[in-house]
């Protein structure tokens, strides 16, 4: 079972620039030019087959096995989703200490100011202010990875729902327009909302960072870890599951079993 994802770089090793010769310096300006090409398409269109559809964690009948396949599997998902979070944050907070120092943003970092507003669902604003960062910075953060391989765990039911194995969701999200997703058998006479299908198990994971960042459903979630920004202090799962009793139809109930998970894997050692 193939579980890692990486991009061997090992050919730009070993040049010496100031010696090289122009075929040396040919082959790394033809890597450069290929790895930038690779950046701009993104790596989902180097993925196998394999990785792109998970594996049947329900026929590993070992349950220790099963559920060390099944975060070893996740947890780079999880982390990617982070780093491009954090390169948003980091773009931020860069903009803030400029406009910190001026006063005001150049129109470049407007346009950037303005697509976060836009990405993470804030209405436009005519004037960049201090208010303006505080609030983009509540959003735009990450997710500790003790959080997010347990709901994932919970709602896939360990990758083996019918959700997680058809339409690739960990995560139990909705969509409602018609065809989006997977009709739920059970689903209310009346009701339209079908559970969402993405392309690969990266898609849901970007999508539940998305959820939990922009949705006022979790409003509590972010305020716990902007709190515990404040105190200069890790994030980690235990805290912020206790923003979640709105994730789930169970409520406080839902935050325990998250909660448990959590402590009886020890995913904590994630974070």
């Amino acid at each position: 079972m193939k579980m890692k994802r990486t991009l061997n770089l090992k050919w730009l090793r070993g040049v010496e620039w100031e010696k090289s010769s122009q075929r040396d310096l040919a082959v790394v300006i033809a890597g450069a030019c290929l790895l930038l090409i690779v950046t701009s398409i993104g790596l989902d269109s180097l993925l196998t087959e394999e990785e792109r559809e998970m594996p049947d964690f329900a026929a590993i009948k070992n349950v220790d096995e099963r559920k060390s396949a099944f975060f070893e599997y996740m947890l780079p998902f999880v982390e990617e989703a982070n780093y491009q979070v954090l390169e948003q944050r980091d773009q931020i907070k860069r903009i803030q200490t400029s406009f910190d120092r001026k006063g005001s943003v150049s129109n470049r970092d407007k346009g950037r100011i303005d697509s976060f507003l836009e990405e993470y669902k804030f209405d436009p604003v005519e004037t960049v202010t201090d208010e303006t960062f505080q609030h983009l910075l509540a959003r735009v953060d990450e997710i500790p990875p003790s959080l997010a391989l347990s709901q994932a765990a919970l709602e896939s039911g360990w990758g083996t729902s019918r959700f997680a194995r058809e339409g690739n969701n960990l995560f139990g999200m909705w969509c409602y327009e018609p065809g989006c997703g997977l009709v739920p058998q059970k689903r209310p006479a009346g009701k339209t909302y079908e559970v969402a299908s993405y392309d690969t198990p990266k898609d849901s994971f970007a999508a539940y960072f998305k959820n939990l960042n922009t949705n006022r459903y979790y409003l509590q979630m972010r305020s716990i870890r902007k709190s515990i920004r404040g105190r200069e202090l890790a994030l980690n799962g235990i805290d912020l599951a206790e923003g979640l009793d709105r994730y789930s139809q169970e409520g406080y109930h839902y935050i325990s079993k998250v909660q448990s998970v959590i402590r009886s894997n020890e995913l904590t050692r994630f974070d």
